[in-house]
């Protein structure tokens, strides 16, 4: 008897990945996006993504839409890294200078299916139920693996993107005492229009990157509520950056909180004949695909 193709829900992490130009300010198009993400699985690098651990594009397929590239889509996979000499052998409490793996053989795989969309410049990948990749070591090993294949004329900004626990954090909190926003580079152009206000003005002065630290008086707290800036920078943070903050809590004690703590994950449903073009079109709905450059 044939096994039913059953619809299931599946999560997923994005990796926002920002490509651009060290003597200008324009945004890098689509084409370049795939130039880039091909010339990473084409070299088959691999780079650390956490203590111990390294990533590496197992395989890219191009999903073509007329003559152009619409999205790619393929495996990553995750290994243990290690020098092979000097094993240790429990057994005789020596090292045994005789074993040796054969060379580019590494433990513990652990695979994901993704999807590059390059034109939102988003990596998402498919968190497995079981064993599953965290998002910060993949932006670990995009952040590195970019650098090593970029041109001399170029810059990278990897961000994992967060949802909104950490603001919901600061509105529970009694007293925010301390308020620290870093930003990168955007090119996103979604989200409200406080948001595009600061990010139209940070572009205009040419940053590679701005950072906004607020402290409050003696015994007070911040009223971030009252201010616009804040409110666009934090959002901003979301996708292009990272925020942080002490605050008293709802407890009354002081901690320390960031939205590293609040990776966003996504979820849609298919079966997996469909599984690629659901996908795609759930990372649209979030990222709706734009012909010109982002």
């Amino acid at each position: 008897m044939a096994q039913i193709d059953k619809i299931r829900s599946f999560a997923f992490f994005t990796i926002n990945i920002k490509l651009r130009k060290n003597n200008n300010n324009r945004d890098a198009t689509p084409e370049e996006y795939i130039a880039i993400i091909k010339k990473v699985q084409q070299k088959k690098i691999h780079k650390p993504s956490s203590p111990g651990k390294h990533c590496i594009i197992k395989f890219l397929i191009e999903k073509s839409e007329g003559k152009k590239v619409d999205f790619m889509y393929g495996q990553i996979t995750q290994f243990s890294y290690f020098d092979n000499k000097n094993w240790f052998d429990i057994g005789t409490l020596d090292l045994d200078k005789e074993f040796q793996l054969r060379d580019g053989l590494f433990p513990d795989s652990v695979d994901a299916d993704f999807i590059f969309d390059p034109y939102s410049h988003k990596f998402s990948y498919i968190k497995k139920s079981n064993i599953s990749i965290s998002p910060y070591p993949i932006r670990n090993f995009w952040e590195e693996a970019l650098n090593a294949v970029k041109n001399e004329d170029e810059f990278v900004h990897v961000d994992v993107v967060t949802g909104d626990n950490f603001q919901k954090l600061l509105k529970d909190a009694r007293q925010i005492r301390r308020l620290e926003i870093d930003l990168n580079y955007s090119n996103s152009g979604i989200g409200s229009i406080t948001k595009e206000i600061l990010d139209d003005d940070l572009k205009s002065v040419n940053p590679k990157s701005a950072s906004l630290v607020i402290t409050a008086k003696p015994n007070e707290g911040l009223l971030i509520d009252e201010s616009d800036i804040i409110q666009g920078a934090l959002e901003l943070a979301q996708e292009d950056g990272d925020a942080k903050a002490k605050v008293i809590d709802s407890s009354g004690n002081l901690v320390e909180i960031s939205t590293k703590r609040f990776p966003e994950k996504f979820f849609f449903d298919s079966n997996s004949i469909l599984l690629w073009s659901n996908f795609i079109a759930r990372i649209r709905q979030k990222w709706p695909k734009r012909n010109k450059n982002n």
